[in-house]
């Protein structure tokens, strides 16, 4: 298996070449579970330059998911006082399937293990029921059932899943 590396984002043209990646993934991953019009809003409030810079701000780190120099995906990641919360989790299509997201989950981990945390909390759309396997496959199991505004006035039906890692 090849062997992936991180890129921290930490200037402008990071930032928006994340935009654009992000967008790109997202926009042919989630159109089809949430509808254009929802993703839409997700993407302008959460993947636009402005949305990933706000969440550098408060605390977050996006790394670039790099291939043979080449970004194929991308990981967000932000300490809280009791857990690491993950973000974003994502690989272009072509690159999922092949073991990386191992590699990035390895990452994560090692990340809230260097941070002093004992647990990692993201959120995942219900629907996306390929995502929910994957992560009970490294170990996280579903915590709470909400609804979450995404902006516009707008809601998305997540579970909150939780890995205890140590």
């Amino acid at each position: 298996m090849q062997k992936i590396q991180f890129e921290k984002v930490e200037n402008k043209n990071q930032l928006e070449d994340m935009s654009k990646l992000a967008t790109k993934i997202l926009k042919a991953y989630y159109d089809p579970i949430v509808g254009e019009k929802i993703n839409g809003a997700m993407l302008k409030a959460f993947q636009s330059v402005e949305g990933i810079g706000k969440e550098i701000k408060e605390g977050g780190e996006y790394y670039f998911v790099k291939l043979d120099d080449k970004r194929i995906g991308f990981v967000a990641i932000e300490p809280k006082k009791e857990y690491m919360y993950l973000s974003k989790f994502y690989l272009l299509e072509e690159y999922r399937g092949k073991g990386l997201a191992s590699q990035m989950f390895a990452f994560v981990k090692h990340n809230a293990l260097e941070c002093g945390l004992k647990k990692i909390i993201l959120n995942v759309n219900a629907a996306n029921s390929d995502t929910i396997e994957r992560y009970k496959h490294f170990g996280f199991v579903v915590k709470d059932d909400i609804q979450r505004s995404v902006g516009e006035e707008m809601y998305v039906h997540d579970y909150v899943m939780q890995n205890d890692i140590a």
